[in-house]
């Protein structure tokens, strides 16, 4: 099978701090370096020529996408993969691109950028500890992005802020996969850091909206309202996009966020519901089971937890929202299943033990129960001290009922 060839096309400015380590991590499956830089002052550009990269200099534009599509020009190779200064492509994700490029069974794939941050409140949080030039994170959240596609089919990217290159290919009817490979992302760890950068990036949406008030661009406001925490807002923007752009599914489903977060649980299902006869989405199938789940329809929300599976079997915050529902629904053997099945995918998986650890206390399987909630206590649960009583309640039943104690060692 002859070799796939690829090319890495990244814009920089300013990158002194990161730019070897993304280059590192991908020197042996690249072919080339497309790099458009937008006005670096430091080594930026030494460092990349220490690559052999072709830099190519670019005025910035306010315009992240323009600045995209730039490098994507200069891009000579099969396939286009493409990364950011502060990241870097996880070690086995190279043999394993090689492997999906070569089968040529898509035109693009989306992998998982795992954002790390020490914020243990973020929604998707997941709890797994990385250190990283002697800086420590307590875990990361999941963005699912499509970095990796083949070149010369006219696939660009759009969104002035948070581009994306997914409606191309699909305008184009590109086929796209999901994969389960990483990119570690260091952008977002230092709060300060990116709460200056989602002002910057709505500043920029909000003078792209004044110029251009298309579906687009209120899109892309709504989004950065969201990410700013100006909720009404947020709604006003993303419903003007959906009246502009009817079909527009990302707007509907974002606006399902929206009124998620504000926990009008109702609006969010018609969001959802509306934005999933656009296109099919485990997100927003997981994300309407929750809801459902939060107005007590349990049937419903069971119903739509398990679309979600069969469209993302491997992602184990599907079977924690699930094991949540059985166990709400009295199923409790079922739901300790969907639960290990969690812990299974992800080892460090903190509101899976949480909530295993409920369901054995309701079957009064208290040993395991304890097992479960001490590991989620470890993990750093939110609601640590609450389960530390537990447990301690949990002990003193098993030191008068001893025949709940089974083989568990208190101490």
């Amino acid at each position: 099978m002859p070799k796939q060839t690829i090319s890495l096309c990244m814009i920089t400015k300013n990158e002194e701090a990161n730019l070897e380590g993304c280059l590192s991590s991908v020197k042996e499956l690249v072919d080339e370096i497309i790099i458009a830089d937008t006005g670096s002052a430091d080594k930026t550009k030494e460092i990349a020529k220490k690559f052999k990269a072709k830099i190519y200099d670019f005025k910035w534009s306010d315009d992240f996408s323009a600045a995209r599509n730039e490098s994507l020009k200069h891009a000579t190779r099969e396939w286009i993969l493409v990364l950011d200064a502060d990241e870097e492509l996880e070690g086995d994700s190279v043999k394993a691109i090689k492997e999906f490029v070569a089968k040529k069974e898509a035109d693009a794939f989306l992998l998982i950028q795992k954002n790390y941050t020490n914020d243990s409140s973020i929604a998707g949080f997941v709890n797994e500890p990385h250190e990283k030039n002697g800086k420590k994170y307590s875990g990361w959240y999941g963005s699912l992005i499509a970095r990796l596609f083949r070149n010369l089919r006219g696939y660009e990217f759009s969104g002035i802020v948070h581009e994306l290159a997914e409606p191309s290919i699909e305008k184009k009817k590109g086929k796209i996969a999901a994969t389960n490979l990483f990119i570690h992302h260091y952008g977002n760890a230092d709060p300060e850091a990116s709460k200056k950068k989602k002002k910057f990036y709505l500043e920029l949406c909000e003078k792209k909206a004044r110029q251009k008030p298309d579906a687009a661009s209120c899109y892309e406001l709504g989004v950065l309202y969201k990410e700013n925490e100006m909720m009404e807002d947020a709604v006003k923007a993303l419903k003007k996009a959906a009246e502009l752009e009817p079909k527009h599914s990302r707007a509907l489903f974002e606006l399902g966020v929206v009124y998620e977060k504000q926990k009008n649980y109702n609006e969010a299902i018609n969001s959802y519901t509306e934005s999933l006869r656009i296109r099919n989405s485990n997100d927003a199938f997981k994300n309407l089971g929750i809801c459902y789940s939060k107005i007590g329809d349990g049937k419903k929300a069971y119903a739509n937890l398990t679309k979600a599976i069969l469209i993302s079997p491997n992602d184990y915050t599907i079977y924690n929202s699930l094991g949540s529902v059985l166990e709400k629904n009295g199923d409790f053997d079922t739901a300790a299943q969907m639960l290990e099945l969690a812990i299974g995918l992800n080892p460090n998986n903190t509101i899976g033990y949480y909530n295993l650890g409920i369901v054995l206390d309701k079957k009064r399987d208290y040993a395991n129960a304890m097992k479960n909630y001490e590991k989620a206590a470890e993990l750093g649960h939110r609601n640590k001290e609450e389960i530390k009583k537990r447990i301690k309640e949990l002990k003193g039943y098993i030191e008068h009922n001893p025949k709940y104690g089974f083989d568990f060692k208190i101490g």
